[in-house]
């Protein structure tokens, strides 16, 4: 009930900015921080039958996807970055964003800015409306769920962005708790080249899990269109890609599906944009 109201409560503040979203300044779009992922079909998905028993019901059936080509930031969303859309939307920043102390944005004398040091680190605790709008406010939109996977992993069904080797903290933010390294269990965004996917895009596992546009459904695989999927037409999560500093090899997989409400908050929720070739 509680997540029922909350949602009522995101819907009845976003109409009028919703509405003033045409009004915006667009963004000038930077391609040097952007990589491209040229046109055609990878394999999406993964035998969950495998010698490392690694998968989900969900990541099934594997089926090739033809996307056409697309940039994706090569970098995730930083906290300077993010910290500068909330100041110019500042009367709707709380919809966006939730301050706290293990996030990397802080509100300062009115005034939202990144913590002392952590600029160049990931943005965290982002709604997935504030990961969305703050794409559009950049010129830019969010992935879709196979974009993601695709920029992920290429075209050679690797298990983790930098290949199949299992991930260890010299090329990915890997199994570090919050309370013993404080944001030291993060890295600033442009870091770790080494653990980069094949397209050059960084941190595409470990950081911070990273919203897509697609609402989630278990079953979506199982009649997802061939060419540019959107995801289902609704839903009640959201999918997220890329796992985070804490979480283990299983989650940061890059086909591994996480999901959840569009109006949370979770401490390890960031944003990566992209666009499409013909914009």
């Amino acid at each position: 009930m509680k997540n029922y109201f909350r949602s009522i409560f995101i819907v009845l503040l976003l109409i009028p900015f919703l509405s003033a979203c045409a009004f915006w300044k667009e963004k000038e779009i930077v391609r040097d921080l952007m990589v491209e992922v040229p046109a055609g079909s990878f394999s999406m998905g993964v035998v969950i039958d495998n010698p490392n028993e690694w998968g989900d019901t969900d990541e099934e059936p594997v089926h090739q996807v033809y996307l056409d080509t697309f940039y994706i930031d090569k970098y995730e969303a930083t906290a300077e970055e993010f910290a500068e859309f909330l100041n110019d939307n500042f009367h709707y920043a709380q919809a966006f964003l939730e301050t706290g102390t293990a996030v990397t944005v802080e509100l300062k004398e009115g005034v939202y800015q990144p913590r002392q040091g952590l600029a160049t680190y990931p943005a965290n605790r982002i709604s997935w409306f504030g990961a969305d709008l703050y794409c559009q406010w950049k010129g830019k939109r969010l992935p879709t769920e196979a974009e993601w996977e695709k920029a992920a992993r290429g075209t050679d069904e690797r298990t983790f962005p930098w290949g199949n080797q299992y991930p260890d903290n010299s090329i990915v933010t890997f199994r570090r708790p919050f309370d013993k390294h404080g944001f030291e269990a993060m890295e600033p965004v442009d870091s770790m080249p080494q653990g980069a996917s094949p397209y050059g895009a960084h941190h595409m596992a470990g950081n911070v899990w990273e919203w897509v546009s697609d609402w989630y459904e278990d079953i979506y695989y199982e009649y997802s269109p061939k060419n540019n999927p959107q995801g289902p037409d609704t839903g009640d999560h959201k999918v997220l890609r890329g796992g985070n500093w804490y979480y283990k090899a299983y989650y940061m997989r890059t086909t591994y599906r996480f999901n959840d409400p569009p109006e949370t908050f979770k401490v390890w929720q960031g944003v990566r944009c992209a666009r499409s070739s013909k914009n």
